[in-house]
């Protein structure tokens, strides 16, 4: 294996020092300026807040009710510097709002985001391990239920059953690769070290994959909901890792008014394989199967030669759907971001 690294270091490292391979980068960066402006080398800073809905839901073979899981996290609150191809960044629970840990119970979550966008293409990468949930809408689907004696053994008391034995990691990385690339920009909308000055669009192609692992002391579906919906013992999912891989195509389009205004808005569908193993009361089971998933971008706000302001979100990346049985799973992840912020030049050396 050492050795395979070292061929495959000496092969690539003359190659990135190319010329040709320096030409594709400079030819990749160049933009038209009668609609972008890049700040690239200014320090673009920016406060923001964050709210991440993270949810495990159960949907039933009916289509009535589902069971929805969630862990108990706060709205967030953070800072970002940008300059040049580099990123720091920090964000913290929000001090002032209160969690509600006993009604919901305690969650741990580790959230780390890594993020590149160039003028052509643009990742993000994401790694999640979160554990300690609650099940969201037990009185909407079971009214009264705190007043029975249920499995599992929630406390009667509790205004939502706790699951502090549930635990969820992901790992998911996504790429865009911008056709448009001169003329529209992702940058201006979302990270604005750049400044679109006209409206425009581009077509936009996604490889990308997510890996799921989620474990449990027991079946993730309480008794009362297996006898109401008659859900067999090899569909009551307690463990299991799940991969979902693919690629996806669609459009994006930056609406400009005023060379500052604007609204972006993109939607990704795409055709994935996921291949799993997964663990119920019954039986352990393994397989793979196609599945279609989509990603949405949609940003409005203000982007000025100075400060900017917005609002943006993604939505449907990460989210996946586990098929077992007559019943669905789905694991979702959607984030909406309000920001404001500035850019400041930066002294040069002479």
């Amino acid at each position: 294996m050492r050795s395979y690294r070292l061929v495959l270091l000496f092969v690539l490292l003359p190659l990135l020092g190319s010329a040709q391979f320096k030409n594709l980068l400079n030819h990749l960066a160049e933009i038209d300026s009668t609609y972008l402006v890049s700040y690239r080398n200014d320090v673009t800073a920016r406060f923001y807040f964050v709210s991440e809905e993270i949810n495990f839901g159960v949907h039933p073979p009916s289509g009535d009710h589902m069971l929805i899981y969630k862990p108990n996290n706060d709205l967030k609150i953070g800072f970002d510097v940008f300059h040049k191809w580099w990123r720091i960044g920090l964000a913290v629970n929000n001090p002032f709002a209160g969690n509600d840990r006993e009604e919901k119970g305690s969650s741990s979550i580790i959230d780390i985001r890594l993020n590149a966008y160039g003028n052509a293409l643009a990742l993000d990468l994401s790694i999640q391990d979160q554990s300690g949930f609650f099940l969201k809408n037990m009185e909407e689907i079971y009214p009264g239920w705190n007043l029975g004696d249920e499995f599992p053994p929630w406390n009667p008391g509790d205004e939502y059953p706790q699951r502090s034995d549930m635990h969820i990691f992901s790992l998911g990385a996504i790429v865009y690769y911008i056709h448009n690339y001169k003329k529209h920009s992702f940058k201006g909308a979302f990270i604005h070290n750049e400044r679109q000055l006209k409206s425009s669009g581009s077509f936009i192609v996604s490889p990308s994959f997510v890996y799921l692992k989620m474990s449990s002391n027991y079946t993730l579906i309480p008794l009362f909901y297996t006898d109401a919906y008659n859900i067999p013992e090899d569909e009551q999912l307690q463990s299991g890792k799940f991969l979902t891989f693919g690629i996806s195509a669609g459009y994006s389009y930056t609406y400009v008014l005023n060379k500052s205004f604007y609204v972006s808005l993109s939607f990704i569908p795409g055709v994935f394989l996921q291949s799993y193993k997964y663990e119920t009361y019954a039986q352990t089971i393994k397989g793979s199967n196609p599945t279609f998933l989509w990603t949405g971008r949609s940003a409005i706000g203000y982007n000025g030669t100075k400060f900017y302001l917005g609002l943006g979100g993604i939505w449907g990346f990460k989210n996946t759907r586990l098929d077992i049985g007559q019943s669905n799973f789905n694991y979702d992840m959607n984030q909406i971001r309000l920001w404001i912020g500035t850019r400041f030049n930066v002294p040069r050396k002479r």
